[in-house]
């Protein structure tokens, strides 16, 4: 008899220890998942006063359109930082438009070669070029030049 109290004491430890290391192992999984929630709870406050921030931002920003008058627009027309975005954007609408109709006579006619396109455009920069180096005063060259 004293064998069998003694197994089942041994038994009675094992399972007590079993149950030890299970809650143990359950205290630590809820303690990483609430340690996740807390992260994930404060990252999304964080977002939210970030996205508040930007709604602000753009409330002022909606507010100086509102009170912009023509005045100001008209100089910042005139300005060298105006007339240079624009002169980018310009070029590269046109180098842009270049690429489409070389593909288009790639495609539509095989008969025209494209460098005949590049010739082309090369003596119409010569020309434009011409005009501006003319002493005489007559010609400028023109903002939208490709050449730069």
């Amino acid at each position: 008899m004293l064998v069998m109290e003694e197994k089942v004491l041994r038994g009675l430890e094992k399972f007590e220890k079993c149950a030890a290391n299970r809650d143990y192992d359950k205290k630590k999984a809820v303690a990483e998942v609430q340690s996740l929630l807390d992260n994930v709870v404060a990252a999304s406050k964080k977002k939210d006063s970030e996205i508040k921030e930007l709604y602000k931002e753009v409330d002022q920003l909606r507010k100086k359109l509102e009170t912009t008058d023509d005045e100001a627009v008209a100089g910042y027309k005139m300005s060298a930082e105006y007339k240079s975005s624009l002169h980018m954007y310009c070029v590269e609408s046109l180098k842009d438009a270049i690429k489409v109709t070389k593909e288009w006579l790639a495609d539509d006619h095989s008969e025209i070669n494209p460098d005949e396109f590049d010739r082309y455009l090369k003596k119409c920069r010569a020309a434009q070029k011409a005009k501006v180096t003319d002493h005489r005063g007559v010609g400028s060259q023109h903002n939208g030049s490709l050449d730069n």
